[in-house]
C-alpha cells in the first residue's frame, strides 16, 4: 500500500479548515469551563448548605457522565424531553463546557485547600475582609498551583472535540471522515489528521511548560481533583 501524497496535498486546506473550527469550540468551551468550574468551586467550599450540596451534585453528575452519551442526550434526548432544540454547534460547546466544568471544579477547590490555611489567619489578623483575604493572597497562589491541571484540560477539551462528528459539527474529524468516504483513502487522512492534533497538542503543551515556568510553577505537583 503507497501512501497518496497529493491526496493530501489536496485536500490539506479543507482540513485545515475544519482545524478552525475545532480550536475555536474546545478554547470557547475551555474558557466557559472555567468560569463554571470558579463558580463550583465557590459553591463546593460555601457554607450555605444548599450551595454546597447543588455544586457536589453538578460535579458528579457530570464527572460521571461520558462524553459521548452526554453529547447524544442533548443533540436529541433534550429535544424529545423538553421539546428544547439546540444547534449541533451549540450541543457540542455546551456538553464540552458541563464536562470539563466538572473536573475544573475540582481542581480548582483542591488548589485553594493546597494553599496553607495561615494565609487566611494572617489576612483577617491584618483586618481583612474574606473576600480581600481571598482575592489578594490566596486566589493568586491557588492559580499557580492549578495552572499544571487546568493546562492539561485545555488539552483534553481540544481531543474530545473529535467526539462531536457523531453530531455532524463540522470540525476535523467530522470532514476527516467524509473526505475519506468518498475517496476511499482512510489511511492517509486518518494519519493526516492524527498529525493535526498531534501538532496542536504540541504546541499547546510547550505553550503551557513556558507559562508554568515563568509563574515558577514547573516544579509544583499537579493538583488532583478531590472528591
Amino acid at each position: 500500500m503507497t501512501f497518496d501524497t497529493a491526496l493530501v496535498v489536496e485536500r490539506l486546506p479543507q482540513m485545515l479548515a475544519a482545524t478552525r473550527l475545532t480550536l475555536g469550540v474546545s478554547l470557547l468551551a475551555f474558557v466557559l469551563a472555567v468560569l463554571v468550574g470558579l463558580v463550583m468551586a465557590a459553591g463546593r467550599r460555601s457554607r450555605l448548605v444548599p450551595a454546597r450540596a447543588l455544586s457536589f451534585v453538578y460535579v458528579n453528575v457530570f464527572r460521571g457522565a461520558a462524553l459521548y452519551v452526554l453529547v447524544i442526550w442533548l443533540f436529541n434526548g433534550l429535544a424529545v424531553a423538553t421539546g428544547i432544540l439546540l444547534s449541533a454547534l451549540t450541543v457540542g460547546v455546551l456538553a464540552l463546557t458541563l464536562l470539563n466544568s466538572a473536573y475544573l471544579a475540582e481542581v480548582f477547590r483542591a488548589a485553594i485547600s493546597g494553599v496553607d490555611h495561615g494565609q487566611w489567619e494572617a489576612g483577617n489578623a491584618i483586618g481583612l475582609s474574606r473576600w480581600d483575604v481571598f482575592r489578594r493572597v490566596v486566589a493568586p497562589q491557588a492559580a499557580r498551583i492549578a495552572v499544571p491541571a487546568t493546562g492539561n484540560h485545555l488539552v483534553d477539551a481540544l481531543k474530545d472535540s473529535s467526539i462531536l462528528a457523531v453530531i455532524a459539527v463540522p470540525e476535523l474529524m467530522f470532514v476527516t471522515n467524509g473526505i475519506a468516504q468518498t475517496t476511499f483513502r482512510p489511511f492517509e487522512l486518518y494519519v493526516t489528521a492524527a498529525g493535526i492534533y498531534l501538532a496542536i497538542v504540541f504546541v499547546l503543551s510547550w505553550g503551557l511548560r513556558r507559562l508554568e515556568r515563568r509563574l515558577g510553577v514547573s516544579g509544583t505537583r499537579p493538583v488532583a481533583p478531590v472528591v
